[in-house]
């Protein structure tokens, strides 16, 4: 195991689409994410952080990411799958300044120092579990041998194998038993990589060849996701590194925060480093509502925008806005 020191620092990198049907969403995102970094006390503070956008990001966001001194690049779109998650590959492509990455989703707040994360992760890989598995053992059998790549066996890496955890998110026995059976799995929202590594490009790969395979099995249901996602492939090139030498650190819940874990008791909310809060946003609203203030009168046309693309996350905001409204609202 490589000697974990101190002074691992990263580049902070994240990944905004402007030109797809959830710009929008990401103009929010964006927004957030900015206004938390700002707020946010510790070493990764004064970290390289890079904004990539792909189409031209609105004015308020190019204002916040000036303000907090954030680098913003502007990128070509990589649409491999048709959630166009595949965007964030982009993240790969910035240059660093400390020979290591650490790529967040747009929709993620950094709450606090950084550095124990990295410190961590140290020269390994580092990665959050996936809440939960909606691919039976032959279907991640298949995808293994699509690639070309030995399959690791069942050992487990979901949270949801916890029934605990399971409940809070609704589901029953089933996706319990596939969460206990599945190779590792991880959740691509908060991703570390040393800058040499050949993570990226295996992902990038993997995806073009399983996504004809899976997106044409997608329902309608909860599962219909994960076929249209990027997630499968990380996985594949994460056990690929793996194998190859590479440490692969699973990150603990504080460092990849998601709601269902707060609702389930994993975690309290005073002990998160980076709160992946996808849609919801509405428990949190105390502390968002400092947040809110940060950002300025550029989030005040957000909610509108959000309306006029007749985007489901819309509800969320409008819910949001109303509460922080109320005088005395801690959450």
């Amino acid at each position: 195991m490589p000697l974990i020191r101190s002074h691992v620092r990263a580049d902070v990198v994240t990944v905004l689409d402007f030109l797809g049907p959830a710009a929008p969403r990401f103009e929010i995102h964006a927004l957030l994410f900015l206004a938390a970094w700002r707020r946010h006390e510790g070493a990764s503070r004064v970290w390289p952080l890079h904004v990539v956008c792909i189409g031209s990001p609105p004015g308020s966001v190019l204002r916040l990411a000036q303000a907090v001194g954030a680098h913003v690049v502007a990128a070509a779109p990589l649409v491999v799958n048709a959630a166009r998650t595949s965007n964030k590959l982009r993240a790969f492509e910035v240059p660093t300044a400390t020979g290591r990455r650490l790529v967040l989703d747009a929709d993620t707040l950094v709450l606090k120092d950084l550095a124990p994360l990295m410190q961590h992760v140290g020269d390994g890989l580092g990665l959050g579990a996936a809440t939960c598995n909606h691919f039976p053992e032959p279907v991640w059998r298949e995808m293994y041998d699509a690639v070309g790549v030995p399959y690791p066996g069942p050992i487990g890496t979901c949270w949801c194998q916890d029934p605990v955890v399971a409940a809070a998110r609704g589901l029953g026995a089933p996706q319990i038993a596939w969460s206990r059976a599945t190779p590792p799995y991880f959740n691509s929202g908060v991703v570390a990589a040393p800058a040499a590594s050949g993570l990226a490009e295996r992902w990038w790969a993997y995806l073009e060849r399983l996504v004809p395979r899976l997106e044409p099995r997608a329902g309608h249901d909860d599962a219909a996701g994960a076929y249209r996602g990027d997630e499968h492939a990380l996985a594949i090139a994460a056990e690929v590194e793996r194998s190859a030498g590479t440490p692969v650190r699973l990150l603990p819940a504080a460092f990849h925060a998601r709601p269902v874990l707060l609702r389930a008791g994993v975690l309290r909310w005073e002990e998160v480093t980076i709160f992946h809060y996808h849609r919801a946003l509405k428990p949190f609203a105390g502390s968002l509502e400092d947040l809110t203030r940060l950002v300025g009168d550029g989030f005040a046309a957000v909610p509108a925008a959000l309306r006029a693309a007749h985007d489901g996350f819309y509800r969320t905001v409008a819910a949001l806005h109303e509460e922080i409204a109320r005088p005395g609202l801690h959450g």
